[in-house]
């Protein structure tokens, strides 16, 4: 809605995005207010909405994928005693996560607006295939990780211990396979156009990918021994079994991006009916989205309102009027008709 908020400053209330058009005291009343009195700045608010929108779900999708990728890690290490050590929740919580939360909303809308509005469901089959399909993949991942290092020649098994020393093999591949995955997360849900510019426009949060995955490298080929005696690692001697890690990681990134990619934002891809069947035709008038479904009625019956012959002007038969006069003194009283 758009008005100078004289006399529709209740509509600009009402309206989902208000903008004013005069910088008077009433334009107060509106969210928005244009510098210029003309509707130019449209185009803005919708492309500014729409990136907003997208940014929102795709934090909250990171957020829960992060959560429920940690939860595999520790309940993994579980089974055998095991778990991540104080500083290796505190570099996943604080040097990975955090900092890529805080620039994954730094990127800016897209240039152009696209006719397509994007999907404002959060609870929905595409987050929630989204969700459970990368937390496959990341399982996959780190039980492949977690069993492939047992085989090892140079593998020592962990011994539970009440001191909570948690220093291994296991420990320390899975914690490493792990680091990889929340830097995958946040770029395949920060998603780009057509709402969104690209990733390489937000050089701060491309930097800190960069940072955290050559830091996550850095662990896995350098072993430092007061780094990894901090973070409480433990010596892996085969460079060859790090070199598998390290492809590992790689892949993990290439499935889970073309599972986003060409599976849930795939708009040919739905698990919705036919809009002309009996059962779906039920769902649409129950969810309040009926005019939608007899719109694409009347499109496809093109015979629909019958239209009715109207006689022509030469076939009208004619019209009388009545009119029953009287008279009275001589005189003829008003029409009775009117």
């Amino acid at each position: 809605m758009c008005g100078d908020g004289a006399n529709d400053v209740g509509a600009l209330k009402a309206a989902h995005a208000g903008i004013s058009l005069s910088t008077a005291d009433a334009s107060v009343a509106s969210p928005f207010t244009s510098r210029t009195p003309t509707i130019e700045c449209v185009p803005t608010i919708i492309r500014e909405g729409r990136a907003a929108l997208v940014t929102s779900f795709g934090v909250v999708k990171y957020m829960v994928a992060y959560s429920l990728t940690q939860f595999l890690t520790v309940i993994m290490l579980y089974t055998i005693g095991n778990n991540l050590t104080d500083y290796e929740f505190l570099f996943i919580d604080l040097g990975l996560i955090t900092l890529l939360v805080l620039l994954f909303s730094r990127t800016t809308a897209y240039p152009y607006l696209d006719p397509k509005a994007p999907r404002t469901k959060l609870i929905s089959w595409r987050p929630l295939v989204s969700l459970l399909g990368h937390l496959s993949i990341c399982a996959a991942f780190q039980a492949f990780t977690f069993e492939y290092v047992k085989k090892q020649p140079w593998y020592e098994p962990f011994e539970f211990n009440e001191e909570k020393i948690y220093i291994s093999h296991i420990n320390t591949a899975v914690f490493l396979q792990s680091t990889f995955q929340y830097i995958w997360e946040s770029v395949v849900f920060s998603r780009g156009a057509p709402y969104r510019r690209s990733i390489f426009s937000n050089w701060l949060f491309l930097l800190s990918i960069v940072l955290t995955f050559g830091f996550s490298c850095f662990l896995l080929f350098i072993p430092i021994k007061s780094i990894y005696k901090f973070f409480e690692l433990r010596t892996i001697p085969d460079i060859k079994f790090k070199l598998i890690i390290f492809g590992l990681a790689i892949l993990n990134f290439i499935i889970m991006f073309m599972f986003e990619e060409y599976i849930i934002e795939n708009d040919h891809i739905s698990f919705k009916r036919s809009p002309l069947s009996s059962t779906s035709r039920n769902k649409i008038t129950r969810s309040g989205t009926h005019h939608l479904h007899i719109e694409n009625v009347l499109r496809l019956t093109p015979d629909w309102p019958p239209i009715l012959a109207t006689p022509s002007e030469e076939e009208k038969p004619p019209e009388h009027v009545l009119v029953n006069e009287t008279k009275k003194n001589n005189q003829i009283t008003t029409n009775e008709f009117f």
